[in-house]
């Protein structure tokens, strides 16, 4: 209110005031916090590094890109380079996005990113990263190759198909269905006045119902690499259209399966309860013994007896504007025994479970390794 930069106004085609871009505004650099452990926060944005590049950021998620045991970070930024931060293990990350293959699509374009998440989609044991776009854009899947150098293979999964023109912010790869396999879910919502909404006959009056509604969408990871739409039989709320946004993940029921809170501009949030399936399932709840708290950042893999191994890792991050259930489900399919289930702590230690709990959640506590 004192002398402040005017905002800018933009307008559609139609001349109705509609949102601006991201190159409407300046790009600022990123902020990384350390936790002192008292209650308190030091900013390390400078000696880390992170602050040293800017960008429209607005996706973001941390992970253990190269397998090397240290927390790497994740940029989707706007219209700019996505960023890729390396942890360097001496308190500094450095930005490794071009030559690691992340910062662009395969064309060389920078895309208008806002969600994100990581995941194993193929059962490599390598993480892979997702990100959702515009409508005149595509959603992008790169495939982790190992160290940290990824490919986009968007064009074969169909998860980037040319004929829906749809924007989506909040995603996360999860397994809605326990087959074993990460899914991906979409919540989609226009930033630009949708033409077919304005009322025949008058193309300066909008709708008043939801101008910006586009329809969320569920993908079915079938194995290869490669996703169906299964959106239509996903339920009522998937033929409707809002402008979504955020979306949380988490077993709100405690049933063994992923429910989904997703919040809406102009609208009210929807609760999207998993009715499940008779896939078998595990869950985990990785704390700390002293302090109770989730360890967020440590490592879950499940091996079975089959030969596959399932990686998840407890997190809340990732999606767009979104918070978690920290606790980790991994769907076990039908039949599928396991073997054993190895722990990687956020300090580099290991622990083993044996024989876990089926069908229910085990709580780990950090220094122990077994269930309680």
């Amino acid at each position: 209110y004192r002398n402040s930069r005017k905002q800018p106004l933009c307008y559609s085609k139609t001349t109705a005031r509609d949102y601006c871009g991201p190159k409407a505004y300046r790009s600022v650099k990123n902020y990384l916090f350390r936790n002192r452990g008292n209650g308190t926060f030091e900013d390390v944005s400078a000696p880390s590094g992170i602050s040293s590049d800017t960008g429209h950021s607005l996706g973001v998620v941390t992970a253990d890109l190269n397998a090397d045991g240290w927390t790497d970070i994740y940029v989707a930024n706007d219209g700019d380079p996505n960023e890729v931060w390396i942890n360097k293990k001496n308190g500094r990350f450095e930005n490794d996005a071009f030559f690691s293959g992340a910062a662009v699509n395969k064309h060389g374009k920078s895309e208008a990113s806002m969600g994100v998440d990581a995941g194993d989609i193929n059962l490599d044991g390598k993480l892979d990263l997702f990100i959702t776009h515009l409508m005149e854009e595509t959603h992008t899947l790169y495939v982790n190759e190992g160290d940290a150098m990824f490919e986009d293979i968007t064009n074969s999964t169909n998860l980037g198909l040319p004929d829906v023109r749809l924007t989506g912010f909040g995603t996360l790869l999860f397994d809605f269905d326990n087959d074993g396999l990460l899914d991906v879910f979409i919540a989609n919502g226009s930033v630009k006045l949708l033409r077919e909404v304005f009322r025949p006959g008058n193309s300066g009056t909008l709708n008043p119902r939801y101008p910006l509604g586009q329809q969320n969408q569920l993908f079915r990871n079938v194995g290869k690499g490669i996703f169906e739409d299964v959106s239509g039989d996903a339920g009522g709320s998937f033929l409707e259209k809002r402008v979504s946004r955020g979306a949380a993940f988490g077993d709100v029921d405690n049933d063994g399966d992923t429910d989904i809170l997703v919040s809406n501009n102009s609208g009210p949030a929807e609760l999207l309860i998993n009715r499940g399936n008779e896939n078998g399932w595990i869950g985990f709840q990785l704390t700390d013994k002293v302090s109770g708290r989730d360890l967020l950042g440590a490592r879950l893999e499940v091996v079975l007896e089959n030969g596959r191994i399932l990686q998840r890792r407890a997190r809340t991050d990732g999606s767009y504007s979104s918070s978690h259930d920290p606790r980790v489900l991994v769907g076990l399919g039908r039949g599928d025994k396991i073997k054993t289930v190895r722990v990687f702590w956020p300090d580099g230690s290991k622990g083993v479970l044996l024989d876990p709990k089926l069908n229910s959640y085990n709580k780990i506590s950090f220094d122990a390794g077994s269930s309680k």
